[in-house]
């Protein structure tokens, strides 16, 4: 059994221990007590393992320790505290030369005592930070503050007629309460005189704010108006307005206003990773990610006689083994961000229920799922904040390559061309490069017949075969692969890293790969009375059902929602719980289910093909409610010619009005001697063709006779 960094393992005693470093090399591994406050310790792997087969240790699935958080619902000082330690941190690891010495007492204490000198903290605190850093997975935002437990968060003290604060000394200006009112004033003041390329000073800014809204306005002796300040009892202190800039103020928006975006970008903005590290750790330790326009057209799997062009491959690579740990397929456009995260999620996620929804049924062929250290990429979807905090959420660095030199990116590049070459040969609607169509040549786009689920399928059989069978002829081994003869075939090289190498294969729950990865959209999906809507899409749960979301939104009105979603597939949607944190997946109802395991562009476009054929349908019930009108209107017309050809002119009103049940029943004993006398008649027709039948049959039967006679 392998045990990887990140697994929780719990024993019978109700103890827990999360694994944070495997020494394939030694056998032994180091663990953290997630209960207690003490360092981590070393115990030997048989000792575990021998404890799994008794079932003394039981491995945890779920990982109810780490937080699920979103970036944007951060205060300020949540993520000032988090940066700081997170800084700390990577001072104390960096000062140990192999990460296995930090958890060896005499390396440890060295590296505590630089960090001391340098950040000016105690030795209690650098050791919280640390093992909370284990404790939470290894990853940025395992050292939050627990503000969350605390209570009042984010409620501001309510004003009234007395000021809050500290008395001013030696009777010195106190200031005003601040309200919503006089924040917006702040505000205000910051956009129009401290976030412009002019650099005003704060203290210009404050007291051209004091001047637009905190003066009136007089007639002098001369007769002029003039600005008169309020008194002094009615103005905020500089010291408040500075208060308030510190809690208003976003550094990327200051340096950008003040001195320009390119200014920002070369000098202040954050950079993560770098382009001189390599793979040579092991598997996992280093993954290659492209996108290119893959040169097969394809059809709409709704109608195929619609040709929608060109998908887009993005690909993930191991660059240690140069394995293919996931892809993505889609319309989506190039350099997009959710193509990027998709083909992430499945490189990160195991693949045996992606591959069968293809219908390909598969065991351990392709069993990649694990946390990258580092990922290596081009100045495309994965350069941007969006990506950004979603990456350092898993605790992955990026490595952009410089623009225009593919060749740092030879590893992926080659895998494109290794690709499409497998699958040009066997399908239709190839496009053949550059070459000009001559003339009368049919246009290969006409020929293509496959859609993108198809093309899909091909895609995983082909990137399974080049996993366990294809050899790489150029891939260097080591003289350690040579003398245990590993084969240069991308598993056989994957599994020698694993037992072999130093590189550690990291695992976090699926709910926090999905939450970071996946897209989000928190103003197009609302709960409605109907369901959820997302993308003209309704969706339920079993929890949306007992909460009563759907009788709430029908009483008060409808509500937005933040959820997350698969692009290439909406069958699911998924939303933060308010109560516990965690996902809790909302599923198409079931008059919808025709959408099943479709992405956004196909049910976009099934949607806009029923509208065409809902249009066109109108437009035939409408040249057949003429026809019907005009019918209608006929038979009215000769029954009125013929009530008026009849009319008796010389009744009254009372007359006529007069006996109308006696009327009525003499005109139901018509309909029905009329009925009567049609059915007597059709009997009658009915009887005679069966007599004639019964005669022709009869008049053959003599002629057969009398050819037999002869």
């Amino acid at each position: 059994m392998e045990l990887y960094e990140n697994s929780l393992l719990k024993f019978e005693d109700g103890k827990t221990i999360r694994i944070i470093y495997n020494n394939r090399l030694s056998s032994i591994i180091y663990v953290v007590d997630m209960e207690a406050k003490r360092w981590p310790y070393s115990i030997a792997k048989g000792t575990i393992l021998d404890l799994i087969e008794r079932e003394g240790v039981s491995v945890l699935n779920d990982d109810p320790f780490h937080r699920h958080v979103i970036e944007q619902d951060l205060s300020k000082a949540e993520r000032e505290r988090r940066d700081f330690s997170w800084k700390i941190v990577g001072y104390v690891l960096e000062q140990v030369e192999k990460e296995e010495h930090i958890f060896i007492t005499k390396y440890r204490e060295l590296a505590i005592n630089k960090a001391i000198a340098v950040f000016r903290v105690n030795y209690s605190t650098i050791k919280n930070y640390l093992t909370s850093y284990w404790k939470g997975g290894k990853v940025r935002n395992s050292l939050l503050p627990s503000y969350h437990l605390c209570g009042g968060k984010g409620q501001e003290k309510k004003a009234n007629d007395r000021k809050r604060g500290k008395p001013g000394s030696n009777g010195s200006k106190q200031g005003i309460n601040i309200d919503e009112k006089i924040k917006k004033y702040f505000k205000v003041g910051l956009n129009r005189y401290y976030y412009s390329a002019k650099q005003n000073s704060l203290r210009t800014a404050y007291e051209l704010t004091v001047r637009d809204f905190f003066t009136t306005e007089e007639i002098d002796v001369t007769g002029k108006t003039v600005r008169v300040l309020k008194d002094s009892s009615k103005l905020p202190t500089y010291s408040q307005f500075l208060y308030w800039f510190k809690k208003f103020n976003d550094d990327k928006k200051e340096v950008s206003k003040r001195h320009g975006s390119r200014v920002y970008h070369q000098k202040y903005r954050g950079i993560i990773g770098n382009s001189t590290q390599d793979a040579g750790l092991g598997p996992a330790t280093l993954w290659q990610t492209d996108s290119t326009p893959l040169d097969i057209h394809c059809v709409s799997s709704l109608n195929r006689n619609i040709l929608v062009g060109k998908p887009l491959l993005h690909m993930v690579i191991d660059c240690y083994s140069r394995m293919i740990v996931g892809f993505s397929l889609s319309y989506e456009s190039l350099n997009s961000y959710s193509g990027a995260m998709m083909a992430l999620l499945n490189s990160m996620t195991p693949k045996k229920e992606f591959c069968k929804r293809y219908g390909i049924d598969m065991e351990d062929e392709w069993d990649v799922a694990c946390i990258p250290q580092r990922i290596f990429t081009d100045r495309g979807e994965l350069n941007g904040k969006q990506i950004e905090g979603a990456i350092e959420g898993l605790g992955i660095s990026i490595q952009n390559s410089p623009p225009y030199f593919p060749q740092t990116k030879g590893i992926i590049e080659s895998m494109f061309y290794h690709m499409t070459s497998r699958i040009k040969p066997h399908v239709d609607g190839v496009v053949n490069g550059n070459r000009v169509r001559e003339r009368g040549e049919i246009d290969t786009r006409l020929k293509s017949n496959l859609s993108i689920e198809e093309v899909t399928a091909i895609l995983i059989k082909c990137i399974i075969f080049y996993n366990n069978h294809h050899v790489i002829e150029e891939y260097p081994l080591t003289e350690q692969m040579l003398k245990q003869g590993i084969e240069k075939i991308p598993r056989k090289i994957w599994e020698f890293g694993l037992k072999n190498q130093k590189g550690q294969l990291r695992v976090l729950p699926y709910d926090v790969i999905r939450m970071h990865l996946l897209p989000t959209d928190s103003k197009g999906a609302s709960i409605t009375s109907k369901g959820v809507k997302f993308r003209k899409l309704l969706y339920a749960s079993e929890f949306s059902l007992k909460n009563n979301w759907f009788q709430t939104a029908r009483i008060k009105g409808s509500s937005k929602i933040k959820v997350w979603y698969n692009p290439r597939d909406l069958t699911n949607i998924y939303t933060l719980s308010e109560e516990n944190h965690k996902f809790h997946k909302l599923t198409l109802v079931e008059h919808l289910m025709k959408y099943r395991n479709k992405g956004v562009e196909e049910v976009e476009q099934i949607i806009k093909y029923e509208k065409l054929m809902d249009s066109e349908a109108k437009e035939r019930e409408l040249r057949e409610k003429i026809k019907l009108f005009d019918d209608i209107g006929k038979i009215v017309q000769e029954g009125q010619q013929k009530t008026e050809g009849q009319k008796d002119g010389t009744l009254s009103k009372t007359q006529k009005l007069k006996g109308m049940k006696e009327n009525r029943r003499k005109e139901r004993e018509l309909q029905r001697q009329i009925l009567q006398e049609q059915n007597v008649s059709l009997l009658e027709e009915t009887e005679t063709d069966e007599a004639d039948n019964e005669l022709d049959l009869f008049r053959k039967l003599q002629v057969l006779d009398g050819d037999d006679n002869e």
